[in-house]
């Protein structure tokens, strides 16, 4: 007597037969290796349920590696870097501005502006006339400068090098120098505290010294406040040859994006 099979004993069945050919194919394959690997490449669900934890992983490993580019990351252009590859400090120089008379009399009319770091060391002269210096003036007139005349030490210094540094004694005006944060030999000074000096000879023994001191680590962008010694306060010949002496401080430009406003 003929029995009817049930759509589920058939499916059933046809389970076990596909079931059949696949073992009978997996031991076809199986000569060389003891079992049927799965590929590196296909997850497990064990796998795939850590799949948030090991994104989060890669997404901190990439953050903290310093040598990774981030293409999608918003630009941030950095500060200058030195010829050391560091970064420069929040200045980027110093401005000495003041008021110039030439005065008529004889032993007038002598300049310098300098340098010294924090130990008294000159660190650079930006401006010395060329009376007390190339024309070794101080050797006759011992009060010429006096103060730049002994942190230069002029004495020391071949022609040529004196000679770099000397300059014409400039007209009369607003006269402005700058000083770049650089050594004698354009070397960028390391951070530290530095005094610039101005001085003028006005007549004879009598001078005239402005000084301000400045930190490159924490001074800040603007005008510094200047000290005045007099060596004769007493004298007021040609009193007005130098005045309004005013020493900055200058930002480093602001790096970004150009914007085009033309249309």
């Amino acid at each position: 007597m003929k029995r009817a099979i049930s759509s589920g004993a058939r499916s059933t069945l046809c389970d076990l037969l596909l079931l059949a050919l696949l073992l009978s194919l997996s031991g076809c394959a199986s000569e060389a290796t003891s079992g049927i690997s799965i590929p590196d490449s296909v997850a497990t669900t064990a796998e795939i349920n850590k799949e948030p934890e090991l994104v989060a992983a890669a997404a901190e490993t990439q953050l903290s590696d310093p040598d990774t580019n981030y293409e999608d990351a918003e630009s941030v252009i950095p500060a200058p870097a030195n010829d050391a590859g560091e970064e420069q400090p929040a200045l980027s120089s110093v401005e000495i501005s003041f008021d110039f008379e030439r005065m008529s009399t004889h032993a007038s009319n002598q300049l310098a502006i300098w340098v010294e770091d924090s130990d008294g060391q000159l660190v650079k002269t930006i401006l010395v006339t060329s009376f007390t210096a190339a024309r070794r003036g101080y050797r006759n007139r011992d009060m010429a400068l006096s103060h730049w005349v002994g942190a230069a030490n002029p004495e020391s210094m071949s022609d040529d090098q004196i000679d770099t540094i000397s300059s014409a004694t400039p007209s009369a005006g607003h006269l402005t120098y700058s000083w770049n944060l650089t050594d004698q030999n354009d070397n960028r000074v390391s951070d530290g505290i530095y005094t610039v000096y101005v001085e003028g000879t006005l007549f004879w023994e009598s001078n005239v010294l402005f000084s301000t001191s400045l930190d490159t680590r924490e001074t800040g962008p603007g005008e510094l406040a200047v000290e005045i010694l007099r060596s004769d306060p007493d004298n007021s010949e040609n009193e007005n040859m130098l005045k309004n002496v005013r020493i900055s401080v200058l930002p480093v430009p602001i790096y970004g994006s150009i914007s085009d406003d033309s249309n």
